[in-house]
C-alpha cells in the first residue's frame, strides 16, 4: 500500500464513483478501477461492494477510509512543516 493508492481510494470513497474519481484525478476508470482491485489484494479484502452500478463501502473500506484521512492529514501536516 502506498499514498498513491490511498489517495485514489478517498477519491473513490468521496465521489461514491470510479468514474467520477477518475475524472477528478485526471485519471483513467480502468486505472482507478486496477487499483482498487491491486489494494483489495494486496490487503486481501474487499473494500467496495458493487449494487447496481453504486459503490458501496464494505466494513473493511469502511476502517481502511479512517486509516487514510488519518494518514493523509499527517501527510500534510508534515509537508506544511516545511
Amino acid at each position: 500500500m502506498n499514498l498513491r493508492q490511498l489517495k485514489i481510494f478517498l477519491t473513490v470513497c468521496e465521489s461514491g464513483s470510479m468514474s467520477k474519481a477518475a475524472k477528478k484525478l485526471y485519471m483513467t476508470q480502468p486505472s482507478i478501477s486496477q487499483t482498487i482491485s491491486e489494494l483489495e489484494q494486496e490487503l486481501n479484502v474487499k473494500l467496495f461492494e458493487r449494487m447496481n452500478k453504486k459503490l458501496l463501502l464494505t466494513y473493511a473500506g469502511e476502517v481502511l477510509k479512517e486509516y487514510a484521512k488519518r494518514i493523509s492529514s499527517l501527510v500534510e501536516e508534515a509537508q506544511s512543516t516545511f
